[in-house]
């Protein structure tokens, strides 16, 4: 019997093996898909986190020491925290100054008198009568002085002796103004004028009217002696505004020098009430010898030139 001969059977095919560097490339692929998923979600929690509150000590009157800040990515509609307010400082305001006393000595004319004034230590202020018309004082009297006045002659009601240059209240307007033109011209540094005399002057409104506003247009400073209680000089000068300096204190009305001493205290205590005060005395030896022996009664206040007050 012949056999018949075997087909050959058909092959099975075998799957290709996949290769060690095929499956490290899908192992990291993996890896770095997850890292980058976990990235996203840090970063997703990341912007729905507020961000951390900052405490600041602020200590008032102190320097604080530099600090070094972080970096700080506040994100957006976040509400920053509140700014400290630092309170001013409050200045303390100076101690009080010594109040100002201002001593006049009027009727200056003679050398002799001024040399005297100005051996006394301390800032007295003289007031120079006008010369009479034709002369002047000897240079050295006026000129390098510090502070010096013009004791103004005003007419009076009963006059011992008048002056040749004294203004009346008849006088017009023109004619005070040439008056005060005159003297200016001998005393061309002083700008303070007090009335010498002027009883009846002062009291009269319409002549003081006309002497303040002479005055005014010559850029000069009228000063109340108030020789009477009717001056109408306090009058004028609160309808216009302005402060007045007058007197309060005479000195030697008695010409003793007990007597000269209680007006100077009475003065220093007005001083201390006002904060300053005007007083006046006049040339005589007595009195400024007094001044000179009462530098202790003025010790309380600061003796100053007129134009110092």
């Amino acid at each position: 019997m012949i056999k018949a001969p075997k087909k050959n059977a058909p092959k099975r095919k075998r799957k290709p093996k996949k290769s060690k560097t095929a499956k490290l490339y899908t192992i990291g692929a993996a890896i770095v898909a997850l890292a980058i998923a976990s990235i996203i979600a840090a970063a997703m929690h990341i912007m729905q986190t507020p961000p951390p509150v900052i405490q600041i000590n602020a200590t008032f009157n102190q320097t604080p020491p530099p600090a070094v800040m972080p970096n700080i990515t506040v994100a957006h509609n976040v509400t920053a925290p509140p700014q400290v307010v630092v309170p001013p400082q409050i200045i303390q305001p100076p101690a009080t100054a010594k109040p100002k006393l201002t001593i006049i000595i009027d009727d200056v004319a003679f050398p002799k008198q001024i040399e005297k004034i100005l051996s006394i230590p301390i800032a007295l202020s003289p007031s120079f009568l006008p010369p009479k018309e034709g002369t002047a004082y000897p240079e050295e009297m006026i000129s390098g002085r510090e502070f010096y006045m013009v004791h103004l002659p005003l007419e009076a009601v009963n006059f011992k002796r008048a002056e040749k240059i004294t203004l009346l209240t008849s006088d017009s307007y023109e004619t005070i103004l040439e008056k005060l033109k005159k003297i200016k011209e001998q005393f061309p540094h002083a700008l303070y004028y007090n009335n010498h005399t002027g009883s009846k002057f002062t009291a009269n409104l319409a002549a003081m009217r006309r002497l303040i506003d002479a005055m005014d247009e010559l850029d000069l400073i009228f000063v109340d002696s108030r020789t009477t209680a009717d001056t109408k000089a306090p009058q004028i000068f609160a309808e216009q505004g302005r402060k007045l300096l007058q007197r309060d204190v005479f000195l030697d009305n008695t010409i003793e020098e007990g007597a000269i001493k209680v007006q100077l205290s009475i003065a220093v205590e007005k001083a201390k009430e006002k904060g300053f005060a005007i007083a006046i005395g006049h040339p005589h030896d007595k009195t400024l010898d007094t001044i000179a022996k009462s530098l202790d009664i003025l010790e309380g206040v600061e003796v100053v030139y007129l134009k110092d007050l």
